[in-house]
């Protein structure tokens, strides 16, 4: 059940429904499908059902999602945002420091912010979250908000919370998938969420860079432990020989996981900053905890799902402090 019930959340968008003063939908640095249908679908789902509102959307998401965009993004600042929204609505941001803001610090910030999100890990930060880490993905818990609330759910809303559950599920296949995010997705196409263009946008148009990458870079793939932990390191190098933009390489973690045998499954990219490597990590045994490796190295995620940066020399050094700590995990130290 939600941390925060429906109706509490339903109240604080009741106060400003006849507000002038918009709602901003925020989501997270580096969106994944959940974060853009999820936030896209608060955004939509508020103005077909009487509210105001405008969204921010970070820069760095990846390619395949940005066909679902409906409407352009801006930058503000927090005297922006104080003077020119009623509330900052967040949709699965689950940390202060995961929050895109754009230029804006979250604790310049003096209007209210309320959070819907699905993280075991919610900080509980703003005025309100409801949270709920049984749901797949936010875009569930927001579609059975909705739901509670006898909103309207459009054809093109109903496609944005589609992208949510379908992303975060990984098509059906984590185990985060529950009856009930059965439910909601039977609930969706019944409702017009267009299934065909999601799947084609972001599962069948692979561009041919893309694949000529990943065949080039798989051939460097490592193991430990018996098999059990496998990793790709992207190199810099490769990336600029194939022209692939970072923000593209989000389900790379995907095709690691799916290795026979491999129980670990971690990515490990350079960022724009010398020094410090993105990880992203999965898990197919629930006693293997990806979750706990990453908040022993400052991340945060999932049990099954979690990511952190690691600060070393080289990516091979990066490599090797993950390797210490998947080590703790599988045997238990942590």
């Amino acid at each position: 059940m939600p941390e925060t019930d429906f109706a509490d959340m339903a109240a604080a968008l009741e106060a400003v429904r006849d507000n002038p003063a918009p709602v901003l939908v925020v989501t997270h640095e580096w969106p994944d499908g959940d974060a853009v249908g999820s936030a896209c679908g608060l955004c939509t789902l508020l103005r077909d059902n009487g509210f105001r509102a405008e969204f921010f959307l970070a820069a760095q998401m990846p390619d395949c999602y940005r066909p679902f965009l409906p409407f352009p993004s801006a930058e503000f600042t927090a005297e922006e945002i104080n003077t020119k929204y009623s509330l900052v609505l967040n949709a699965d941001a689950s940390t202060v420091k995961r929050m895109q803001l754009g230029p804006a610090e979250f604790a310049s910030i003096t209007i209210p912010v309320i959070t819907f999100d699905h993280h075991p890990d919610d900080e509980m930060f703003g005025t309100l979250t409801c949270l709920d880490p049984e749901a797949s993905s936010t875009a569930e818990l927001i579609y059975y908000f909705a739901v509670s609330q006898g909103w309207k759910i459009s054809p093109l809303s109903a496609t944005f919370l589609m992208l949510g559950v379908v992303t975060d599920t990984g098509c059906f296949k984590f185990t985060n998938t529950s009856a009930k995010s059965h439910r909601a997705a039977a609930a969706l196409l019944e409702l017009g969420a267009d299934h065909d263009r999601i799947i084609n946008e972001v599962y069948l148009s692979k561009p041919l860079n893309m694949v000529r990458f990943e065949s080039e870079l798989f051939s460097g793939i490592q193991t430990a432990f018996d098999g059990k932990f496998a990793w790709i390191s992207v190199p810099r190098e490769l990336l600029d020989k194939y022209d692939v933009n970072l923000r593209n390489t989000e389900q790379l973690i995907e095709l690691v996981r799916g290795i026979q045998g491999v129980v670990v499954a971690a990515l490990i990219k350079p960022t724009s900053n010398p020094g410090i490597y993105r990880v992203s990590m999965r898990s197919k045994d629930p006693e293997i905890s990806v979750g706990r490796v990453a908040r022993g190295l400052k991340g945060g995620g999932h049990e099954m799902a979690a990511g952190c940066s690691i600060f070393a020399k080289t990516q091979a050094e990066a490599a090797e402090v993950l390797l210490r700590h998947v080590r703790k995990e599988m045997n238990h130290e942590i």
